[in-house]
């Protein structure tokens, strides 16, 4: 055979490729870099070299550089074996040196054969020594691969095994895979009884992973790492031992199975000792062979690349992992460098476009830097200040204290704020808020100042600006309220020492809001800018004039000597507004009421002195405007219970003052009750029994309306489910909805939230709308009623004639009933006009499929008229005032009513 140099400076890779060649009967020679193989391969002339490409020393492709340089070197064919490079990276240096075969790591033992054949030219069947060796075991069959066509020698079969262990070592990726593949594999290739393989920590002094076949781990675990004994001390063996019947035995621990024949060796490369395997067969088996040995060595050594490379990749991994972390900690780095020149552009940036003036010294308080907003301030350059005192900006108005004073607090503290007065380049004093900091070394002394400052001039002004609006009117220039209310107090502490009298005149612009809409709010303003001016020019020494809102001014006489003179006072009030002003190329001709109060006859204090001349002011506007009135006691105690009953109603709700009283309907042709009208009523315990008629109109205008409806629907729906639970007859309850909580548009929640809470069908709730309340907003009305319609609940029109009875609107809106106004039922019976207004709207109604209900019957006349028109239903003190819910009840179940059973 042939003379075959293996160059690797991995001692498990030569170990490994020199196994396998010798089990082919080639004689072999090693080498563990370029230089050593060149003086190896002058001195035994080999027939074929296999050679790593990344070598210590001389590397392979220098190696074979030289090699092809000598002449009686130069026809040894060389074989590349590498796992650095990628195949078609190694395939390319291959060429570039003239090699034609290359080899990835790690390679299987048929991929190697097949390449040193080539090489060798060795392709008949003579070149593959035979192996006359017995069938493997069926534990080997997972590592068999496919036989190709015809019968395989033991010898194939054998290399397809160990082809088929290489490549499952060289895929496990965990030292406990590695081990099992191993020990499967190589009890069944040395036909072993018991078989333990052991890898150890780098210093040897733990066993990493021990893995056996045929017998308990723990029955060798104990003597793993006993150097002096087996099968510890095969981790020092330089070579295999075998031992035959009887040595082994004695060699190995006591509890161990008896053995025969034995077969040891070390797990290892050049550099490492990595531990020990050894296969042993009962006693009387056959003892190993040679042949056997070199299997063992070979697998041994390609367990020892595959764990090498398995710790390596482990190893590169953590490498990896480390390199991630310092790329990160880079990248991190670069970020906060980045961050850092950021923050530096951005500091400059600032500097240049703040607002604030800024300006910077070094210790020796020299001027070293300045912004364009200092530039902006002072009207000095950058350039013009460098290097001067700022000292050059000082006013004159601070005395040399005042700077003492800012010097000894700037070193003690390192800082100072506050305001200071300083001189333009053009010689403008101004002031400015000032902020002045030390800025310190790394030896903590003072390396510069920087100072930032903020011209006041305009906040001053504004200042004063402000001040002056807190006192005065923006539009007239007049006296504000607040100011009114000093001087008036003022005036009455001067009253009531002197012991005079005096009078506060308040006027209103009659109908101001005519010129707004007219001629635009521009020229309402120059209305009122006109009147502030006429009525100051009445006002003498010692009086103030006041525009107290939109269209209302007041007037102090500080002193009067009788009611003549306040009368006089007024009269030219009015008589100044009264006379024609010239307004946007229109002549305009305004009137004015004036209300008055007197001191200390209508009040003592500013406060109720206000409030009569207020109060006296509504009357005058109330009985005709354009005139005077003086204040009466009577005003005030009428404005004072409109506030109580106003008061006293936000509480009803919480305290159960509130109740509804329902009113039947009937049916014109039999008098049985088919619906009826909720009617809210108030019973106050300190103001007694309320009518509606006082404190509806209130609720609407103080918006408590629209808490006041969503209670009475809410109360209705509750009764009607007692009435309905009790098993009275069913019958619709309708409630009236004011404008107010129509318009908030929330109308549909709320009835949807009532009937589901007391579970009442839509049918039982009627809800009755006033003409006004549908014609206001006339699209979301539409919106609205459709919403109301698709609930299910009745929609009545109630009072219907009285406001625009409009009859295109009866045709767009979802409407059920409609119902007849008692102002026209209370005459049909002696007005020829109600009857005929009652007769229309019924032809109407029922052209329109509309029910209707005439309400406020009172009489046998008015039924029996209604009845004949073809009214569908009545109400009305002819059949019962409105009552109680437990009277309702009773109502209900009579079912009927006739003519007076009220």
């Amino acid at each position: 055979m042939a003379t075959i140099l293996v160059v690797d400076d991995r001692p498990s890779n030569r170990e490994y490729l020199l196994a396998l060649l010798a089990f082919a009967s080639h004689d072999t020679l090693q080498a563990s870099d370029g230089a050593e193989a060149l003086a190896l391969a002058r001195q035994a002339r080999p027939c074929l070299v296999i050679t790593d490409i990344l070598l210590p020393k001389m590397d392979g492709c220098e190696f074979v550089r030289q090699l092809r340089a000598d002449p009686e070197l130069a026809a040894i064919p060389v074989i590349f074996y590498s796992a650095v490079y990628s195949h078609e990276e190694s395939s390319a240096i291959a060429r570039s040196c003239g090699v034609c075969t290359v080899l990835p790591k790690p390679a299987g033992p048929k991929a190697v054969f097949d390449a040193v054949n080539a090489e060798l030219g060795l392709v008949d069947a003579a070149a593959t020594p035979s192996l006359d060796a017995p069938p493997f075991p069926p534990t080997l069959a997972p590592l068999m691969p496919p036989a190709g066509d015809g019968p395989a020698t033991a010898f194939e079969r054998q290399l397809r095994a160990l082809e088929a262990l290489c490549l499952k070592l060289a895929a496990a990726r965990h030292p406990e895979a590695l081990v099992d593949i191993f020990c499967d594999a190589a009890a069944g290739l040395l036909a072993a009884d018991q078989l333990a393989v052991c890898l150890l920590s780098p210093d040897q002094s733990d066993v990493r992973h021990l893995g056996t076949r045929g017998m308990d781990a723990d029955l060798v675990r104990g003597a793993a790492l006993d150097r002096e004994h087996l099968p510890g001390a095969l981790s020092h063996a330089t070579s295999a031992t075998r031992l035959d019947d009887g040595a082994a035995d004695r060699a190995l621990p006591a509890s161990h199975p008896r053995s025969g024949a034995f077969l040891g060796l070390p797990v290892c490369d050049m550099h490492h000792r990595l531990g020990w395997m050894y296969a042993s067969r009962q006693p009387g088996a056959a003892p190993f062979s040679r042949d056997e040995e070199r299997v063992a060595v070979m697998i041994t050594a390609h367990l020892a690349v595959a764990y090498e490379n398995l710790n390596l990749n482990q190893l590169v991994q953590r490498h990896a992992v480390q390199l991630q972390l310092e790329a990160s900690a880079r990248a991190r780095a670069d970020a906060a460098l980045r961050e850092r020149e950021h923050r530096l552009v951005l500091a400059r940036q600032v500097f240049d476009s703040t607002a604030e003036s800024v300006m910077m010294t070094d210790a020796d308080v020299n001027i070293i830097a300045a912004n364009p907003s200092f530039e902006r301030i002072t009207g000095y350059s950058e350039a013009e200040v460098m290097g001067q005192n700022p000292r050059l900006l000082r006013s004159g108005r601070h005395d040399t204290g005042y700077f003492e004073r800012m010097w000894s607090d700037l070193r003690a503290t390192g800082q100072w704020r506050g305001e200071i007065w300083n001189r333009r380049k053009n010689g403008d004093v101004y002031p400015e808020r000032i902020s002045i900091s030390a800025v310190h070394g790394a030896d903590g002394e003072v390396t510069a100042y920087v100072s930032v400052s903020t011209d006041l001039s305009a906040l001053k002004a504004a200042h004063h600006q402000l001040d002056y609006l807190s006192q005065h009117d923006p539009l007239t220039g007049l006296a504000n309220r607040a100011q009114l209310f000093e001087r008036v107090e003022a005036a009455l502490a001067t009253a009531a020492q002197r012991g005079d009298q005096l009078a506060l005149l308040m006027l209103n612009v009659d109908r101001l809001q005519r010129i707004n809409d007219s001629l635009g709010h521009i020229a309402g303003d120059e209305v009122l800018r006109e009147i502030a001016r006429r009525t100051a020019t009445l006002a003498g020494r010692g009086d103030t004039v006041a525009r107290l809102g939109s269209d209302e001014f007041l007037l102090l006489r500080a002193s009067c000597e009788d009611t003549e003179e306040v009368i006089r006072c007024a009269r030219h009030l009015i008589d100044a507004v009264s006379q024609p002003m010239r307004i946007a190329g229109h002549d305009v001709v305004l009137t004015a009421s004036v209300g008055i109060a007197l001191y200390p006859r209508d009040g003592a204090s500013s406060g109720e002195l206000l409030k009569a001349a207020d109060a006296a002011l509504s009357h005058m506007k109330e009985s005709g405007r354009d005139g005077f009135r003086f204040f009466k006691g009577e005003m005030n105690a009428q404005a004072l219970r409109i506030l109580s009953m106003e008061t006293a109603l936000r509480r009803a709700l919480d305290q159960g003052e509130l109740a509804l009283h329902y009113q039947p309907q009937v049916s014109c042709h039999d008098g049985a009750i088919i619906g009826m009208e909720a009617l809210l009523r108030w019973n106050s315990p300190r103001l007694g029994s309320v009518p509606p008629c006082d404190f509806i109109p209130m609720a609407e205008d103080t918006g408590l309306i629209v808490p006041l409806g969503s209670w009475v629907i809410r109360e209705a729906c509750r009764q009607t489910r007692i009435w309905q639970d009790a098993g009275l007859p069913k019958a619709r309850v309708a409630v009236n909805v004011s404008a107010h909580q129509f318009r908030t548009g929330n109308l549909g929640a709320v009835v949807r939230a009532a009937l589901d809470e007391f579970r009442l069908d839509a049918s039982c709730l009627e809800l009755e709308l006033t003409e006004s309340v549908v014609m206001a907003d006339s699209f979301a009305a539409q919106e609205q009623l459709s919403e109301l319609r698709a609930i299910g609940v009745t929609v009545s029109l109630d009072d219907f004639g009285t406001g625009y009875s409009s009859l295109g609107y009866l045709s767009r809106f979802s409407l059920d009933k409609l119902k007849i106004d008692q102002s026209f039922v209370r005459d049909i019976t002696v007005s020829q006009r109600s009857a005929a207004i009652a007769q229309a709207t019924v032809a109407l109604a029922h052209g329109l499929s509309l029910s209707v209900v005439a309400e406020g019957v009172e009489t046998a006349e008015q039924h029996e008229f209604l009845q004949s028109m073809g009214c569908t239903a009545l109400q009305g003190y002819l059949y019962s005032r409105p009552v109680p819910a437990e009277e309702m009840a009773r109502l209900l179940a009579k079912r009927h009513l006739l003519h007076n059973s009220a």
